[in-house]
């Protein structure tokens, strides 16, 4: 990432030594990419207590920090929130009301409904981790047996305020939104995840720790262990990445895997976990963000690499022919202590002296207002467009214009904050930006509109875009490699033809994208072809046993071929590894109805109801089955109900009228 710009841009001197060159070392002069020798395969992690003996001073005022504050048990003395009978949260757009509560050191949250005075649903939920240092916000996570899950109630410190989860506002996912690996590798240090499933993991640590700035530590210790020192001030131990004696480029990179959100792609065979410092983060993953008429006032938390890169600062420091050190994080930020303490005067003025330059202009009341400190007015604390009820300090270095103020999207006739997602509706939309490889491949661009598209806002013009793109990309990938992209557009698109198509040229066994095979297995399904469809769930099964969706679907794929015993005991599994999965309650209702095991499967549906009062499905079977076994008068409510959810559904409709006659007759 190497910026080329001339030395015309050359305005003023940088702070020298936020860098220096850094000396070949042996794995270099073996021929590896790194001469870090812990950025080798193989080289194991050994947590950040291993660190403490040796680094005390660094431990000790980096726990302090939000980073290292970032993850840890969910515990009152943990938390930065107000649990002193807060008011509870409304959700007007669910009707739900969510109630954080205490019992002694223990933190829970209630969701319930009111019908008048009635409160017709409850469910409450312990939540067992804090996400999230208190600078901004602690949000809060429930642990299922290993599946870790986002609780939809997020307390903002800056405002001292209880409110939905982000993007809650806009989709209440209630207690259903997975944390991912791509969210825990970030907000933690390393974890152990579950190979393939979406969201286990066997053990979680507590909070971002010194390998994920220094790489894996198991060779520094066992040099160490053995009396293999390195005097540090004549020569660098190769045994951990140092990220000050890293190259701009490679240094920049740590910083960039976590504090630069967008549609994360990653490389052939690479996972969220393969990232190690001291490497080039290309080389694991892209991140692409799309750019609209004013992406300059309108931008996210975590997107202070892009928007540092906005900043003349930046551009001039990595023009090639430039003389200076580019200026990275670390040439205003010491990772090992809280940036609440730092005073950042002193590295500004290291380059823009007013006895040289006479830069600051602003009228000594208002400097004296802001506390003389030029972050104040250059890099002010600013709201982001994707977490409500923050102020994040933005890192776009420039001077602000009249009107530059305000940064949040607001809706011109309300005044109420829009959403990214409404953003994109408004701006005239440019395109994707790769954030990390100035010059990714077409498949990769492809890639990118099909997560942005998945994962940020579903728009069919990101689709329209990541057909052109893979269209184009044929010229230079064969199709064996375009296929998990081509599957995954069409999927999407709803095209389960081309799907299948596709797939027929497949053999089967050999597939060992589990992603792959489920949407292949979706498509085989939608087109009535449960047969098939069972296979590839099979096989999809078989690579990711821990992945409940896939295991959802392979229940479903049985009962759909009448095999009702296997299909229960698909769901008995899923519903012992994780008792809030509600999907299972249903079907494995339903393949109980089949075999008129009815006082189960009411049960079944009843369960569901109780973990999601508004699903449809298991809300009309049971109405189906108080029908049909002579209760309409439990029926009709949920009957009613479901006119209420869904009011042009033609079925629901016969149903209501199907109950309203049988009470009738009765």
């Amino acid at each position: 990432m190497k910026y080329r710009l001339g030395t015309a841009l050359v305005l003023f001197v940088l702070l020298l030594g936020a860098c220096g060159k850094r000396d070949s070392g042996p794995a270099e002069e073996a021929g590896d990419l790194s001469p870090y020798l812990n950025t080798r395969p193989g080289v194991e992690y050994v947590g950040k207590e291993a660190c403490r003996d040796c680094h005390i001073p660094q431990y000790d005022t980096y726990m302090q920090t939000a980073m290292g504050q970032s993850f840890r048990p969910a515990t009152y003395a943990n938390s930065h929130a107000d649990w002193n009978n807060p008011a509870p949260i409304y959700d007007p757009l669910e009707n739900l009301y969510y109630q954080p509560f205490r019992r002694d050191s223990l933190l829970f949250v209630m969701e319930y409904r009111l019908s008048g005075r009635d409160t017709v649903h409850k469910r409450i939920e312990q939540i067992d981790y804090i996400v999230g240092s208190g600078h901004h916000t602690n949000s809060h996570i429930m642990d299922v047996n290993g599946y870790l899950y986002q609780v939809p109630v997020t307390y903002y410190t800056q405002d001292g305020k209880w409110d939905l989860a982000p993007g809650f506002q806009e989709g209440n996912s209630r207690f259903n939104r997975v944390i991912a690996l791509e969210c825990m590798t970030c907000h933690n240090a390393r974890p152990g995840f579950v190979e393939n499933s979406e969201n286990r993991f066997s053990h979680v640590p507590h909070g971002i720790d010194c390998e994920q700035c220094h790489g894996p530590g198991a060779l520094h210790v066992e040099w160490m262990n053995t009396g293999r020192l390195v005097d540090t001030t004549k020569a660098i131990d190769y045994s951990i990445v140092n990220p000050r004696r890293l190259d701009p480029e490679v240094q920049y990179s740590i910083c960039q895997r976590c504090h630069m959100q967008g549609a994360a792609v990653l490389r052939d065979g690479k996972s969220f976990l393969d990232f190690r410092p001291g490497t080039d983060l290309s080389e694991t993953l892209d991140v692409f963000w799309p750019r609209f008429a004013d992406s300059v006032q309108h931008f996210i938390m975590a997107s202070h690499p892009d928007r540092l890169e906005m900043s003349e600062c930046f551009r001039t420091s990595w023009a090639e022919e430039s003389p200076y050190n580019p200026l990275t994080c670390v040439t205003c930020h010491n990772p090992h202590v809280d940036a609440d303490t730092v005073n950042w005067n002193a590295t500004c003025n290291s380059c823009h002296t007013p006895q040289r330059d006479n830069l600051c202009t602003e009228d000594l009341t208002v400097r004296l207002a802001n506390g003389d400190n030029c972050v104040a007015c250059h890099m002010p604390l600013t709201p982001s467009i994707d977490i409500p009820h923050i102020r994040i300090t933005d890192h776009y270095i420039r001077v602000r214009q009249p009107g530059d103020t305000e940064t949040i999207a607001r809706d011109p006739e309300t005044g109420l904050r829009l959403s990214p997602a409404d953003v994109a509706a408004t701006q005239e939309f440019f395109g994707l930006r790769s954030l990390v490889d100035k010059d990714p491949t077409i498949r990769e661009l492809g890639d990118g509109y099909l997560t942005f598209y998945e994962q940020f806002i579903s728009q069919p013009r990101f689709l329209d875009s990541a057909a052109v793109y893979l269209r184009r990309a044929m010229a230079e990938n064969t199709m064996k490699e375009l296929t998990p992209s081509l599957v995954r557009l069409w999927f999407l698109q709803g095209d389960s033809r081309s799907v299948i198509e596709r797939a027929s040229t497949l053999d089967l066994q050999s597939i060992t994208d589990p992603w792959l095979l489920y949407r292949i297995g979706e498509s085989y399904f939608k087109e009535g072809n449960f047969e098939a469809s069972l296979r590839y769930y099979t096989r999809a099964v078989s690579l990711a046993p821990f992945h409940l969706r896939f295991l959802s679907k392979l229940g479903q794929a049985y009962a759909a071929n009448d095999e009702l015993t296997a299909a229960i005991s698909i769901y008995d599994r899923i519903i012992e590894a994780n008792p809030n999965f509600s999907v299972a309650y249903n079907n494995r209702g339903f393949a109980r109805v089949l075999l008129n095991d009815l006082e189960s499967a009411e049960q079944d549906f009843l369960k569901a109801l109780s973990l999601d009062p508004d699903e449809v499905q298991p809300m009309a079977n049971l109405a189906s089955l108080y029908l049909n076994t002579g209760r309409p008068h439990l029926a009709r409510p949920l009957a009613a109900r479901l006119i209420e959810l869904e009011p042009a559904n033609p079925n629901f409709r016969r149903l209501l009228q199907l109950v309203i006659d049988a009470a009738t007759s009765s």
